[in-house]
């Protein structure tokens, strides 16, 4: 049976949608990086805190660029 993803985060700007998702794979955690519900990126660590910390940096970069949390 294949882990279903959990959804990290997700921040939108100008009508898109980036989300960020990560799973237990056979060979460690997955985290998917997904636009408008396409996985764009998606990388494999070997632990749970070195995928969130990933995760987090990419949530902070695209802050950064103007992302936010959708409203609601």
């Amino acid at each position: 049976m294949e882990d279903q993803p959990t959804v990290l985060w997700s921040l939108s700007r100008e009508g898109r949608e980036v989300s960020c998702a990560a799973r237990l794979a056979p060979y460690g955690i997955e985290i998917i990086i997904a636009h408008d519900g396409e996985a764009v990126v998606t990388r494999v660590f070997e632990t749970g805190d070195e995928a969130l910390a990933w995760a987090e940096k990419k949530r902070g970069d695209r802050e950064t660029a103007g992302w936010k949390k959708p409203a609601g």
